[in-house]
């Protein structure tokens, strides 16, 4: 993977994602100059290209149930696998295809495959063919639907179940269903690679400037006309508003504007 240059901290649990979503806004500035392009949405394949970070489509069921959408094959040149049996998925819902490139694209840049066998993450799994980043299952912030996350769990089911079965025997397959049902991507790394995938698709300058144009308002219409100019799924846009402290949820959790409207993320 290319830094071109932007700085990338140490990983820590310690990075807040104010930093995170400077870095991504550094990358995304860079990545647009460098392709002299300022349009939305985000390209994000383009974008991989540009920083050399290779994916590929492989049947990871094969992984024991370990991973959801997609994973870090860091001892495959730290490519991105996705996920073949949610292919499905992703030709239905392009956006959620595009926030999850992002999410891995974002393990990547913030350097999290380092921490792989450390104690802020230490080794689930023991051999060569099994060093990969396991992704804990998780749906809800991608805005899918609860028949959608009914049908991606049914769809993984028996991967797993065949896991549990085998933890009987195999004190380290016992260790690993632990550690699935715990938290097999710390916590710490999947809010930091999830908020740089929200960041990256929208840019907070592109961002404020539509607002500017035409302003907030209370209801979900506008969140849902915003989703679909940088092409992600009503959630991140919700979450992305949130973060930048442009919207907050009523009593009722119906989105609201924020009087004051922060111009600066500093």
């Amino acid at each position: 993977m290319l830094s071109h240059n932007i700085h990338i901290p140490r990983p820590s649990p310690y990075i807040r994602l104010q930093e995170v979503d400077v870095i991504a806004q550094e990358f995304s500035h860079a990545y647009r100059e460098h392709h002299g392009m300022d349009s939305l949405p985000v390209d994000i394949e383009r974008l991989l290209d540009w920083l050399e970070i290779s994916y590929y489509w492989d049947n990871l069921e094969e992984t024991e149930g370990a991973t959801c959408f997609a994973r870090i094959g860091v001892g495959q040149g730290a490519a991105i696998e996705i996920n073949e049996y949610h292919k499905d998925l992703f030709e239905k819902r392009p956006e959620v295809f595009r926030i999850c490139l992002g999410h891995e694209a974002g393990h990547l840049i913030l350097n999290h495959p380092a921490c792989f066998s450390t104690t802020y993450a230490p080794t689930l799994f023991k051999g060569d063919d099994v060093c990969r980043f396991l992704h804990k299952d998780s749906w809800s912030q991608y805005g899918l639907t609860s028949d959608e996350v009914r049908e991606r769990i049914s769809a993984t089911k028996a991967a797993k179940e065949k896991l549990v079965k085998n933890a009987v025997m195999s004190r380290a397959a016992y260790e690993a269903v632990q550690a699935i049902d715990d938290k097999c991507e710390p916590d710490w790394m999947f809010w930091q690679a999830e908020h740089f995938a929200r960041c990256i698709a929208i840019p907070s300058e592109k961002l404020y400037s539509l607002i500017e144009r035409d302003p907030l308002s209370a209801g979900w219409g506008r969140i849902y006309e915003l989703a679909k100019v940088f092409e992600v799924p009503p959630s991140s846009m919700t979450k992305r508003l949130e973060k930048l402290k442009l919207i907050e949820m009523d009593s009722g959790g119906k989105p609201v504007p924020v009087v004051s409207m922060q111009r600066s993320l500093f």
